[in-house]
């Protein structure tokens, strides 16, 4: 999965089932090993509802497992770390938004209000 996809471990918050749930990266902070991921289908998602419930229980990046703390990004903040994707990779952000429906006027301030609607979670790794 390298650096552009994670896997994470969470219980079903009703089931207590385990679910393994691969996620695009959106962003990092490196210097925290803190890895973002955003809720394409956003705040209903069953992994991001399962999350909200403290079910997280492993995150996997590459071959390593590891124990992890999870935050979830205010709309202002989850519009930066948007920004850095869009920037990094324009085509992709582009075919995504029209997959979930969304888009924005190119301005911060529409970026952050579309944000509102999409969800991003921060796993720092232990």
């Amino acid at each position: 999965m390298g650096n552009q996809f994670i896997m994470i471990e969470h219980l079903g918050r009703k089931s207590g089932t385990l679910y393994r749930t691969v996620l695009e990266v959106v962003g990092r902070y490196p210097d925290k090993d803190e890895w973002m991921v955003a809720s394409g289908t956003g705040p209903k998602a069953d992994w991001y509802r399962n999350l909200q419930a403290g079910t997280l229980q492993a995150v996997w990046v590459g071959s390593k497992r590891s124990d992890a703390s999870v935050r979830f990004l205010d709309a202002e903040e989850s519009g930066f770390v948007f920004h850095g994707y869009e920037t990094a990779h324009a085509k992709t952000a582009s075919k995504l938004m029209k997959l979930m429906g969304v888009s924005y006027d190119g301005t911060e301030d529409g970026r952050v209000e579309m944000m509102r609607g999409i969800p991003i979670v921060s796993f720092t790794l232990a």
